[in-house]
């Protein structure tokens, strides 16, 4: 036998398959659905199989994209209330930090006053007298 030789007549084993195939046992056309119980029975207990499986696979990625949107939204929130206390802070340091807060502050709190001219006295070892500040 010659595997190669092109002589001999080539014969493929395809399936010869139609556009319109039919199934034997259902007997329907184009646009038609079939009346008998044979078809719709299977039909109906995947349907009842699979319509109440989707409906709660539906319901709870539903639910938990709300409560996804729900915790968004709350940290969203928290996140401004942040920021508004943020800047409330910052501007009541930038209050107690002015250098006349800063004076009262000191004098109020811990008794701590600026020396006024003459208050505050050097002694000089070397001429034997104070020098005032």
């Amino acid at each position: 036998m010659n595997a190669g030789n092109s002589s001999q007549p080539y014969i493929t084993s395809v399936a010869q398959m139609g556009v319109g195939r039919r199934v034997p046992g259902l007997r329907f056309k184009v646009g038609k659905l079939p009346r008998d119980t044979a078809f719709w029975r299977p039909v109906g207990k995947t349907l009842l199989l699979l319509l109440p499986l989707a409906l709660a696979v539906n319901l709870y990625v539903v639910s938990a994209t709300n409560q996804i949107n729900e915790s968004i939204i709350g940290v969203d929130n928290r996140h401004h209330e942040l920021m508004d206390q943020n800047i409330e802070l910052r501007a009541m340091r930038a209050y107690v930090r002015a250098p006349e807060q800063l004076q009262r502050l000191a004098g109020e709190k811990l008794s701590l006053y600026a020396h006024k001219k003459g208050q505050v006295g050097k002694y000089n070892s070397r001429k034997g007298y104070f020098t005032y500040l």
